[in-house]
């Protein structure tokens, strides 16, 4: 496989995690600027993600781009909020890693 779907797959993970950020700053929808940024860029995630469907099996996409969209923001809730993880939650980490290197590898 090329690098060109891998490096449209790190895009879109890059724009969920920076939707989820704006969700979080638009705190319900009641700021209204993050809001809709986060929709446009949650949009633009989507089509990085449908043009690498187009390169690669969607079940290794999809599962890709949720999982490590998952983990990432995770970890940067971690860093930004001090949200701690408990040691089921890294088990859950290390599970979702497992199960997109498995699917990635066929």
């Amino acid at each position: 496989m090329n690098a060109t779907p891998i490096l449209l797959i790190v895009g879109a993970v890059t724009l969920d995690v920076l939707a989820n950020v704006l969700l979080k700053k638009s705190d319900g929808f009641r700021h209204r600027r993050p809001g809709l940024a986060a929709v446009a860029v949650i949009l633009l995630a989507f089509t990085l993600l449908g043009v690498a469907v187009q390169h690669m099996p969607v079940a290794v996409a999809y599962a890709a781009w949720g999982g490590l969209g998952i983990v990432t923001t995770a970890l940067l809730s971690r860093r930004i909020d001090g949200v701690r993880l408990t040691p089921t939650a890294w088990a859950g980490v290390a599970l979702i890693l497992g199960s997109v290197a498995v699917l990635s590898s066929h």
